[in-house]
């Protein structure tokens, strides 16, 4: 059902010509869709004794239309597991979606706001604040700008901060950004369409690239740029490239974030992973052997991350952000499924991770024990034509904050949902 080694052998040779990749990937899937699609006839397969609840309901698909959080390296829970955030989408207003909140009690959905800047793969950067209160943030335009709004969902109080977010610290005192813009133009499946007067597509390398922003303040300033990431350890594939920055993630104290450097040009895609102290001192590259893709921190001095490590492969591999070290996760176990999103449980004894479609075009969500150094699926969810590119419906799997709880995106219904899956069963039957 998955991709054999010869198949990802022809794709990873085809990284040098992204364009071509690209169609011959369209036709390759659908030729293998016409041979496998029966065996997806169910839409769900749900491992037995698992529930799962959908945040839109059936009834009232009608009036939201579409409903999804975003993407997997947050929660949309609150701290206290009271509330959980969605994106709202309506098929007829293209331009915005709305910032919604699903009371996980009385079931209820309420929409608190509109935003114009989003994408399907993160939304609007939604997200809570902190652990400790009912305070959100996310991006949105204001007098032309692009910027991030912090509302309090209780009292409704607002603030603008004058500049968008990416990844936000623990502590909901910084942030860091880049330019939606630019990812507009090279990768639109994570930029933003909407006009703004403060980004553009085109800015000069040496005033594009990572800010740093006192969410207390509003004060910001370009910490890492384009120009100084392109100077360090220079390639000759970098030459007539178009290079972007992408996936910025803060460690959970907060003290170091990581980041990935990319670059399309006449040579194929590259990505660099870079780890760096959160004031932008003690820059330093982790990984550098042209593809890089998920990753997540286990803890301030380790990243999982799914990457390549010659001459060993592509593998999950957990990285020593201190001495760059690298040690492979669930050999032949994970990896043999592909890229996807992975994340560690709270008390960092699981990891979740997802699939892309296989031939019959289902995702599998797949639970990783890192004691016993087993795997198993939670379900596999069926993933319509429809909700395919740009408009790609990824699983993106998320931790609740007590580790009970699995939240995910799908479409399987034909229609996009945020879904929770209990797998307190599964966690309660290990003897923890």
């Amino acid at each position: 059902m998955h991709y054999n080694s010869t198949e990802r052998l022809i794709a990873k040779i085809l990284d040098r010509y992204p364009d071509l990749k690209l169609r011959i990937k369209y036709l390759y899937q659908h030729f293998n869709y016409l041979i496998h699609a029966s065996e997806s006839r169910l839409k769900v397969y749900l491992s037995e004794d698992l529930a799962i609840v959908g945040i839109l309901k059936e009834e009232k698909v009608n009036l939201f239309n579409n409903v999804f959080f975003g993407y997997y390296d947050k929660s949309p829970w609150s701290f206290d597991m009271k509330y959980y955030l969605v994106h709202i989408f309506n098929e007829k207003e293209k331009d915005k979606v709305s910032v919604g909140i699903y009371n996980c009690e009385t079931s209820e959905l309420e929409i608190l706001d509109h935003t114009p800047a989003f994408n399907f793969q993160q939304g609007a950067m939604l997200r809570w604040l902190n652990k400790k209160d009912y305070f959100i943030i996310y991006n949105t335009v204001v007098d032309g700008a692009l910027v991030a709004k912090v509302k309090d969902i209780i009292s409704g109080k607002e603030r603008i901060i004058p500049m968008p977010v990416q990844t936000v610290n623990k502590d909901g005192t910084e942030a860091l950004t880049l330019n939606y813009k630019r990812l507009d133009k090279i990768r639109p499946e994570y930029g933003y369409k909407v006009k703004v007067n403060n980004f553009s597509s085109d800015m000069p390398y040496e005033e594009d690239g990572i800010w740093r922003i006192d969410l207390a303040t509003g004060k910001y300033e370009l910490k890492i740029s384009l120009a100084d990431l392109m100077s360090i350890e220079h390639r000759k594939e970098m030459d007539k490239a178009q290079h972007k920055i992408n996936h910025m993630m803060y460690s959970p104290s907060g003290g170091r974030f990581v980041f990935m450097h990319r670059w399309i040009g006449p040579h194929g895609k590259f990505s660099r992973l870079y780890v760096v102290n959160s004031d932008g001192s003690n820059l330093k590259i982790l990984a550098d052997d042209r593809m890089v893709s998920h990753y997540s921190w286990k803890d301030d001095d380790f990243l999982l991350a799914y990457a390549r490590k010659e001459p060993i492969g592509d593998k999950y591999f957990l990285i020593n952000v201190n001495t760059s070290e690298f040690q492979v996760v669930g050999d032949e176990i994970l990896d043999i499924y592909g890229d996807g999103h992975p994340s560690y449980s709270p008390d960092r004894r699981w990891i979740v991770t997802d699939t892309y479609p296989d031939k019959a075009r289902l995702r599998y969500l797949i639970l990783y024990d890192t004691t016993t150094n087993k795997a198993q699926f939670i379900g596999k969810f069926f993933s319509p034509w429809k909700f395919d590119g740009y408009y790609r419906c990824d699983l993106h799997p998320r931790w609740s904050p007590d580790g009970t709880k699995i939240s995910i995106d799908s479409a399987h219904e034909g229609f996009r949902n945020s879904y929770i899956i209990d797998i307190s069963e599964i966690i309660n039957g290990t003897g923890n």
